[in-house]
């Protein structure tokens, strides 16, 4: 072979090697290896899920830019006052251009409140997301470890099935309750995995995104006005009634004018029909507030009984560890009701876990309800810190 011909053959191979090397450089951009696709156990704290979701969300730029398009509508208004017609304010198209410029008003101090409400609704829908996926975990640990001590009752069960210490019935009924308790596991897994996705579509995240929720809900007491007092803020605070009052005060603008293609009949049924729809939305706000007041009292006492459960509960665990310690009861019993070192454990484990659901189910009671009256959504004095905040202080 020639030495042009080892040239040319060299030169074919320098180029399909470079070819393979680009395809594969740009294959790694279009399938992402499992890495970066699974993104497993990633540590979310509350306020990271919150701080995920300020920016990902699009609502909060749409209703930034209501705002600055409304802020437009208005400056365009007041430009348009500064003619005037020759027949004075009795003019039609002045009638008309003043009240443009009231609307305008009117519409972009809505839309302010609207921009504050718009991030105080993901701030309350982040919350619910949040609290329900850590209740859904904690029923899903506590479904495991129910299915552990069934399973190590089952074990004592076969044997004690074999030397005939129990029907072959009793031990019949084990194997069906240990099938029923997987099922339940396998149900309660999923409406985790449910509740994360649901957590995962708010935040803006890829489906491969697992998170580990970091946070725990603190608060057991929510202090608030007087019903009566809280009924009255909430009925002008309240996004449900601020709303319907500014389409309200948009008519009444309109009453002192004679606007062209709009007749007075007209203006008193728009007018009549805008006041029947805010208090509508007040009574709305009304039933609401006082039906969450109460609920929150109910769970702010089951919490107290809750507290209570615990702590009565981890005695019982001390004491069953000493007595099992000293030969005294058994690990695991078949006898209903029979005192041992398992059922004291899962107690604990369970009274536990009830109180920190209701606890979460209390902050998130606290969101909605807080969204309803105008209040500040989140407070993280609710929320246990991150471990890198807990190491700073």
């Amino acid at each position: 072979m020639s030495q042009l011909n080892r040239e040319v053959l060299f030169i074919k191979k320098v180029k399909s090697i470079t070819a393979l090397l680009v395809f594969f450089f740009c294959l790694s951009f279009v399938i992402p290896g499992t890495a970066a696709a699974d993104e497993i156990g990633v540590p979310l704290s509350i306020q990271e899920a919150l701080e995920l979701a300020y920016s990902n969300n699009p609502d909060l730029r749409l209703a930034e830019l209501e705002v600055k398009k409304a802020q437009i509508l208005r400056d365009d208004a007041a430009d348009a006052l500064t003619w005037f017609p020759s027949e004075g304010v009795v003019s039609k198209v002045f009638n008309q251009v003043f009240n443009g410029y009231q609307q305008a008003e009117i519409g972009l101090t809505t839309a302010r409140k609207g921009e504050k409400a718009a991030q105080d609704q993901i701030t309350k829908e982040v919350v619910t997301a949040y609290t329900e996926a850590l209740k859904n975990y904690n029923n899903l640990q506590a479904l495991e470890l129910t299915l552990k001590n069934i399973k190590e009752l089952h074990v004592v069960s076969s044997a004690a099935n074999s030397i005939g210490f129990i029907s072959s019935y009793d031990y019949q009924k084990s194997i069906t309750g240990t099938q029923q308790a997987e099922e339940g596991l396998r149900a309660a897994r999923l409406a985790y995995e449910g509740s994360i996705a649901n957590l995962r579509s708010l935040l803006g995240q890829h489906p491969g995104w697992n998170p580990v929720l970091t946070s725990e809900a603190l608060i057991t007491e929510y202090e608030r006005g007087e019903l009566s007092i809280e009924i009255i803020k909430g009925s002008s605070e309240s996004v449900l009634v601020w709303t319907k009052g500014a389409l309200l005060d948009i008519e009444k603008s309109k009453e002192d004018w004679i606007l062209p293609d709009l007749s007075s009949e007209m203006k008193e049924i728009n007018l009549t029909t805008a006041e029947l729809n805010y208090e509508d939305a007040k009574r709305t706000a009304r039933v609401l507030i006082e039906q969450m007041y109460y609920g929150i009292d109910a769970i702010e006492g089951q919490i107290k009984m809750a507290e209570l459960a615990y702590k009565t509960a981890v005695k019982d665990e001390e004491v069953a560890r000493l007595k099992y310690d000293l030969g005294l009861i058994p690990k695991v019993s078949l006898i209903p009701n029979a005192e041992n070192l398992e059922s004291a454990v899962l107690a604990t484990s369970q009274a536990k876990i009830n109180l920190s659901n209701l606890k979460l189910q209390l902050a998130d009671l606290k969101a909605q309800y807080a969204f309803l009256t105008g209040e500040t959504v989140y407070d993280d004095g609710d929320w246990s810190r991150p471990p890198a905040a807990e190491e700073e202080v």
